[in-house]
């Protein structure tokens, strides 16, 4: 009897750190971030760009460059490449079937024929699309699904402020053939200022046609906000028959 509890207690002990194993697991996946990282730069006609995520401790490790127009890319876990893969499975061989020949018997339809084909078409195509501007102007009414774009927004844009860059860097250094294009430009980049809070940096050229700039972003994602930001637009009701409703549009 005592052999037998014993190896229940032993089984019970493994199951447990199994189980812990498990969750600890989830929690990574759920909770450690994504983080990412991006630089380039353009100069003379030379475009180079860097980025580069790493998740888990970097196990899982992601890199893309573009330098002008070659560009490469690679995902590794460890030390090992997972994609792309090294060996490119190559062509089955299989050519398609050709279409046969059309015969010179067959009588091609007369212009007439033609014109009356693509009128109905045209009937059609307008009348479908007034039908779905009608619906469409017939849900813009609507308080419930007025409340579900508003929600919808809300989550949306709550995830994007959570995945933007935490440290960001711009440098711009720009000039038209046309001083007042640069200044018309330089303005509506000044003008802006409140959204990117001095991490832009602009230096207005005008006696001089050249375009030089650098940038720099870095930052990180938890998978738990977009399964949450996920699970709230899924299961409101709102948005649910908002999403119905556009599909019937489509449809239609």
């Amino acid at each position: 009897m005592t052999i037998f509890l014993s190896i229940l207690k032993v089984i019970g002990i493994i199951l447990l750190i199994i189980l812990a194993l498990i969750v600890l697991l989830l929690l990574l996946i759920l909770f450690y971030p994504i983080g990412y990282k991006t630089q380039g730069n353009y100069k003379d006609g030379d475009m180079h760009v860097t980025a580069k995520a790493g998740w888990i401790f970097h196990i899982i490790r992601a890199l893309f460059t573009l330098d002008n127009k070659d560009i490469d890319y690679s995902v590794k876990v460890l030390f090992f490449k997972v994609y792309p893969p090294k060996d490119k499975a190559e062509d089955s061989g299989v050519l398609g079937e050709r279409k046969p020949p059309v015969s010179d018997d067959e009588e091609e339809p007369s212009s007439f024929s033609k014109i009356k084909c693509k009128i109905s078409e045209l009937y059609d195509k307008i009348n479908r699309i007034y039908k779905k501007i009608k619906h469409i102007m017939f849900m813009a009414k609507d308080e419930r699904d007025q409340e579900a774009v508003r929600e919808l927004c809300r989550r949306v844009f709550g995830l994007i402020k959570r995945i933007l860059p935490r440290k960001k860097s711009i440098y711009l250094k720009l000039g038209m053939d046309d001083p007042s294009q640069t200044g018309e430009i330089a303005g509506l980049i000044y003008s802006l200022s409140p959204i990117y809070r001095g991490d832009l940096r602009f230096v207005p050229v005008f006696d001089e046609k050249v375009i030089e700039g650098d940038l720099f972003f870095k930052g990180h994602i938890q998978l738990i906000f977009v399964l949450i930001a996920a699970a709230r637009i899924y299961f409101n009701k709102d948005i649910r028959r908002l999403y119905r409703q556009i599909q019937k549009v489509r449809t239609e």
